[in-house]
C-alpha cells in the first residue's frame, strides 16, 4: 500500500465531498483539487483514463479498462 494509493472507496469519497460542496449539483473536478489529484492518481494506478476514473467515482460502475 503506497502513501498516495487511492482505493475505490477513497475516490468515491472525494467525489461525494465535491458533490456536497457543489450543493449537490454539477461537479467540475478541476475546481476541487483533492478530487482532481485523486482522479489522476487512480487513473495512473489502474491503467485507465481520467474520464473513466471520473465516471467510476460518480456512478460506481466500472467501464472500459477498469473492468479488466
Amino acid at each position: 500500500m503506497g502513501l498516495f494509493e487511492i482505493t475505490d472507496e477513497k475516490l468515491q469519497m472525494f467525489y461525494h465531498k465535491a458533490w456536497l460542496a457543489a450543493n449537490r449539483g454539477y461537479v467540475d473536478p478541476k475546481r476541487y483539487p483533492d478530487l482532481d489529484r485523486a482522479l489522476y492518481i487512480y487513473a495512473e494506478e489502474h491503467g485507465c483514463s481520467y474520464n473513466e476514473a471520473l465516471v467510476f467515482a460518480k456512478t460506481g460502475k466500472k467501464t472500459g479498462r477498469l473492468e479488466e
